[in-house]
Formats: structure tokens, C-alpha cells, sequence
């Protein structure tokens, strides 16, 4: 038989390990906060590293994203910890770029401002609130529809034959839909800053295109459930063949990853989780004219794989520009 002290003693063992399950349960530690980043990858290809003449531009895209995550998997959505996540976003997304005469270093000097409208429903298998995950919440969904986080960027693009290459600087405002305590958002209210170097090539004699973007993103912290999410670092590709007549096929993709932990003060140091995803799939695109208006149609749709501590799916633009 077991003294009282031995007993008492494992009494308080006990708790304490019932108190860190609870606690491992609730803390959102497994990925950037509501698993995803400001910059939304595929966005920019193909022809990332190409900067277009001086004048004004306007882009529509259409994208939606279907995407989910398994229980083993929680994710911090606010001040609630979700566990086996669905993502559902469709987003009408547009773009105005003016490309001046300005020359820097002698690369072409642009700007653009991006504003997307989004409509996004959440379910989740189980939702955790407070410290010890004490309000839980199983099998529940939320939608809404607002606007997005707006985007702000410089360019500087430069040319040689059949190479093109440019810098971008972006900065992302929390101007979406955003609660700390809800499922559903348009907006991370996490100000961001990204740099994005990219490569083109293209051939005029064979129509041969090669593109290659990586930049990384610096997430300031979420004010509204002090949390900062980590450095994210993304990387995105394309091979597509211009074919007579204005039409282009191909195939491209992305890979992302998180390269330093999360902060924050539910975060635990010694868990310092990082997300990972990688893509690929098809490009299609045709450029035609209308009188002397050039406009381009393009589709592409990239399926998602090796996924860790990160929502997997698939995601589907499709894009309409052209130069005002």
C-alpha cells in the first residue's frame, strides 16, 4: 500500500498532466495564425519577372480555394484553436498597375494596388476557446462576405533580349472582415511586409517560356490576440510554350515554407511548429484583340501536396487583363 504523501503526490501528478493535455489541446502553436499567408501564391505567374510598357493596366481574377486539414492538425484562429479545418474561398480579385517612364538603375519604375472581395465559410471538427480549452464547440461552420486585405507594391522591372527580370516590394493592410472570436474572415489583421525578386525568360524565336519568383514575407504581429506569425518563404515557378495565334500552354507551381517560429504569449517556445506546402498543376492562356484593345485570358489550377502544419487543397484562378 501507497503512503498518503505517495498518494497525494500522485494526485497532483495527475492533475498536472490532465492540465497539460488540456493545454496542448487549446494552444495555438502549429502553423502562422489561421493557417495561411497575405500572399497568395500562383497569384503572379506566369510572366512574374516580365514588367509591361509604361501606361496603366487593370486585372480581374477570379479565384476560389478548397482546402482542409485533419484533427491531428490545430490550427490558431484568434483566440479559438481549431481542429480538422475546411477553407472555402471564392474571391473576385482586382488589380491596377501603372508603369511610369521613370527609370531607376535603369529598370522600369512601376506601382500597383490589389483589393479583393471575398466570400470564405469555415467548418472545423472541433473549436477550442480560453486557456484550457474549457468552451469547446464540435462540428461547426461560419461564412462571410466582405472585403479582403488591400495590397500596395513598387516594381522595378528591367529587360535584356529575352530576358526580364524585377524587385517587388509589397505591403499588405488589414482592411478585410476581421473578429478575434469568429470562424470566418476576410482579413488576417496581421500587417505584412513581402520582397519578390523574378525571372523571365522568353524566347521570341521558339515561344519558350521559363519563370521563376521566390520572395519571402515579414508578418508584423496581430494586434487584436497579440500573436505574431512567423517568416514565410515562397517560391514559384512556370514552363509554358507560346504557340502561334495567341494561345499558351504550360505548367507551374509553388512551394512554401515557414522559416521561423511564431510569438506570441499562448505560444510555447519549445513548440515552435512551421507550416510547408507544395503545388503544381496546368497554365492555359490566349491573347486576342478586340479593334486595336489587346486582352488576355488565362487560367491555371494547382493542386496542393506535401502539406505540414498547413491547410492542403487546390487552388483555381482565373484572370481577364489588359492595358487601359
Amino acid at each position: 500500500m501507497r503512503s498518503k504523501p505517495a498518494r497525494r503526490l500522485s494526485g497532483v501528478l495527475a492533475g498536472a498532466l490532465l492540465a497539460t493535455a488540456s493545454l496542448s489541446m487549446a494552444r495555438p502553436a502549429q502553423a502562422v495564425e489561421y493557417g495561411i499567408s497575405n500572399y497568395l501564391l500562383g497569384y503572379s505567374i506566369p510572366m512574374s519577372g516580365y514588367t509591361p510598357p509604361s501606361g496603366i493596366y487593370y486585372q480581374n481574377t477570379f479565384y476560389l480555394y478548397d482546402g482542409s486539414a485533419g484533427r491531428n492538425v490545430s490550427f490558431p484562429f484568434g483566440r479559438i484553436t481549431a481542429l480538422g479545418v475546411d477553407l472555402n474561398f471564392a474571391a473576385s480579385i482586382s488589380t491596377a498597375a501603372w508603369y511610369t517612364d521613370a527609370k531607376i538603375l535603369g529598370g522600369t519604375l512601376g506601382f500597383a494596388a490589389t483589393v479583393p472581395i471575398i466570400g470564405e465559410r469555415t467548418s472545423v471538427g472541433a473549436a477550442f476557446t480560453g486557456p484550457l480549452g474549457i468552451s469547446r464547440r464540435l462540428g461547426t461552420s461560419d461564412s462571410v462576405s466582405s472585403i479582403g486585405d488591400s495590397a500596395f507594391s513598387a516594381i522595378l522591372g528591367w529587360h535584356e533580349g529575352d530576358h526580364h527580370w524585377n524587385l517587388t516590394l509589397t505591403g499588405f493592410t488589414p482592411t478585410g472582415y476581421y473578429r478575434a472570436g469568429a470562424l470566418s474572415f476576410t482579413g488576417l489583421n496581421r500587417p505584412a511586409i513581402d520582397i519578390k525578386g523574378a525571372y523571365t525568360f522568353l524566347s521570341l524565336q521558339t515561344g519558350l517560356e521559363l519563370t521563376l519568383a521566390a520572395g519571402t514575407t515579414i508578418n508584423a504581429i496581430n494586434n487584436r490576440t497579440d500573436y505574431r506569425s512567423g517568416a514565410e518563404f515562397h517560391l514559384e515557378y512556370a514552363a509554358i510554350q507560346h504557340l502561334p495565334g495567341g494561345a499558351y500552354v504550360g505548367a507551374g507551381g509553388y512551394f512554401y515554407r515557414q522559416y521561423t517560429g511564431d510569438s506570441g504569449a499562448l505560444v510555447p517556445a519549445i513548440l515552435p511548429f512551421k507550416g510547408r506546402i507544395a503545388s503544381i498543376g496546368p497554365i492555359v492562356g490566349y491573347t486576342f484583340k478586340v479593334g486595336s484593345q489587346e486582352i488576355n485570358l488565362a487560367g491555371r489550377w494547382f493542386h496542393e501536396f506535401a502539406a505540414k502544419n498547413r491547410v492542403r487543397g487546390d487552388s483555381v484562378f482565373a484572370s481577364l487583363s489588359f492595358r487601359l
